[in-house]
């Protein structure tokens, strides 16, 4: 049987509203009140969606290494910015620099190897491949470094006896804490440690059902999602190993006390 494209028209779309109208009429009838949630983020998604489709068209025309360059920082900036409002309730000095800093050089390290080495784009700046990838390494990236940073903070927490007895005994900070960065870095992989491996057992990814749907053989979407999922990981490692390695001297003096001030949880 040969490759087959399934194009989905805009009648299409209207007609998977049907589904959502399942979904909003189920919890109606359990009465979770999330219905009128639902229902905007459904408008949300239509709208803002279709908006995003006519504007990744015109970054898609743009050839010019310096534009790409530039929206990739931008998308970076941004995402900092979301992670750094998530942890306002729990302020870190200089966190924004931080979370962007870490992922400049997580996002232009792995993206500049795929584009250069994987996929060997030409020109290395294609818009079709740069864009897409570096969402995902940015989106992938910041949820991995919010969840590692949240785990920090309950550790230190819950060791905070443990670190201060070391840090009397003649510790330096980074040994007083590091079975709290072991274990959050650990805890912050875990999402996509079991995602390798379930892939393929028990679950098929959504970017390869995906390009499956778009008529691609199975076998290149195969090649494309294995090449992905080592991207993300390498890239939660990077970022989370990254941030707390700025993060975690925040919470010290330069006479090697811990501050108690960022412990309390708000």
């Amino acid at each position: 049987m040969e490759n087959s494209f399934y194009a989905i028209t805009w009648t299409d779309v209207l007609v998977s509203l049907f589904l959502m109208v399942m979904a909003i009429a189920l919890i109606r009838w359990w009465k979770i009140d999330l219905q009128k949630t639902l229902l905007v983020g459904t408008l949300r998604t239509f709208i803002q969606l279709s908006i995003m489709g006519y504007v990744l068209t015109w970054f898609f025309n743009q050839d010019n290494w310096l534009f790409m360059a530039g929206l990739v920082s931008l998308m970076i900036l941004v995402a900092a910015y979301e992670g750094w409002s998530r942890q306002r309730s729990q302020p870190i000095p200089h966190y924004y620099l931080i979370l962007a800093g870490a992922m400049f050089i997580t996002v232009f390290f792995v993206l500049g190897l795929i584009l250069q080495f994987i996929l060997k784009t030409e020109p290395w700046y294609y818009p079709y491949a740069m864009i897409p990838i570096a969402g995902m390494i940015i989106g992938n990236g910041l949820n991995s470094a919010t969840l590692t940073v949240n785990r920090f903070f309950g550790e230190i927490n819950h060791r905070e006896k443990e670190i201060e007895m070391l840090l009397s005994l003649g510790a330096p900070p980074r040994a007083a804490i590091h079975d709290a960065l072991r274990d959050s870095v650990k805890a912050a992989l875990l999402p996509n440690v079991n995602a390798m491996m379930t892939v393929g057992l028990v679950q098929l990814p959504g970017v390869m059902t995906g390009q499956i749907l778009s008529g691609i053989d199975p076998l290149i979407a195969v090649r494309y999602q294995i090449m992905i999922m080592y991207m993300w990981v390498t890239t939660a490692a990077m970022m989370n190993i990254l941030t707390l390695a700025m993060v975690y001297r925040r919470f010290f003096t330069p006479q090697w006390q811990l501050k108690r001030e960022l412990l309390r949880i708000k």
